[in-house]
């Protein structure tokens, strides 16, 4: 099953009054409640996140995706958060303490973590951005018995992130030892994007996670969570070389955790949807399919959809 669907009102997702700086999500309705025949059991594992908060002196937008996330985390207890970079915009522990901490940082021990460009401007070794993380530069983490997250470093070595070629040996050892599950993945910097109308280019790096994104497609990888386009953005399942494919994955862009969009300019061939507003994803991952719900800051759901997944005999 593959459903697509793209609305301008929320429905099943967080339906509350929302008012500028005091917003209440107490309304929160679970997905799960209404969604009994996507992949079985009620009780799907739920991530929600964004990436790109760039949290500085003004807290806008951050401080309402933080409540929503929140307000998710509290009604589920083994719900976790996701942010997908770029914490902050120079990536100095002040920051981080300062304008981070009081939005996104209440549910710091929630949260999967993976390095953005700036999050290592303050050093090159990225150090205020471990210290106050506790991430490993690279990791992976079961989320149930049938689902496995990667969460890789599109950084470079020199700049606080890791060997191209150490993560894909060990992500292709990693995938070996945990045969027969559903994955997804997460890092900064994409691997498919939209012309930027801001920088008048594509903001990838196929160059370095395209060795990530093979290894993955190739043990039956369902979809990559990546952030520094600051918008919402879905691709159609494709393989390494761009070639739209079932036997592909999903890039999802959800750099929607700040305050500044970047607009549109020519859109990828592999293109589905795109938001140029902030906001936050839901994924509500299921034993043998996942769906997917883009809900902005006014609580308007812009973007939702399931997917069967692989099935795991094709998996490695």
């Amino acid at each position: 099953m593959n459903t697509v669907t793209t609305r301008r009102h929320a429905i099943g997702v967080m339906l509350a009054p929302i008012v500028a700086a005091g917003c209440s999500f107490d309304r929160l309705l679970n997905p799960s409640k209404i969604l009994a025949t996507v992949g079985g059991p009620l009780a799907p594992v739920t991530l929600i996140g964004a990436g790109d908060q760039h949290a500085v002196a003004r807290f806008g937008a951050r401080r309402t995706t933080a409540r929503m996330i929140q307000a998710v985390l509290n009604a589920d207890p083994a719900a976790l958060a996701f942010n997908a970079g770029d914490l902050t915009y120079h990536g100095t522990m002040q920051e981080q303490r300062d304008y981070y901490h009081p939005t996104w940082g209440a549910f710091k021990d929630r949260t999967l973590f993976t390095m953005g460009n700036h999050d290592r401007l303050a050093n090159s070794t990225g150090a205020d951005y471990y210290a106050y993380t506790g991430a490993e530069k690279f990791y992976a983490r079961s989320l149930s018995d049938r689902w496995r997250i990667y969460v890789l470093n599109s950084e470079s070595e020199s700049y606080g992130g890791a060997g191209a070629g150490t993560q894909t040996a060990w992500l292709k050892r990693d995938i070996a030892e945990h045969p027969n599950v559903h994955r997804l993945a997460m890092w900064h910097i994409p691997m498919f994007s939209n012309v930027c109308g801001l920088h008048k280019r594509m903001m990838v790096w196929p160059g370095k996670v395209g060795a990530w994104w093979e290894k993955l497609q190739q043990a039956g990888g369902e979809f990559v969570i990546s952030g520094h386009v600051h918008r919402y953005e879905r691709f159609a399942k494709a393989l390494r070389n761009g070639t739209r494919s079932d036997a592909g994955m999903r890039q999802f862009v959800i750099g929607t955790g700040g305050l500044r969009n970047m607009p549109v300019q020519t859109r990828h061939g592999l293109y589905e949807s795109s938001v140029v507003a902030e906001g936050v994803m839901r994924y509500d991952l299921y034993p043998d399919s996942y769906k997917w719900t883009f809900t902005d800051i006014a609580g308007d759901v812009l973007d939702t959809g399931e997917q069967t997944c692989r099935p795991l005999s094709a998996k490695v």
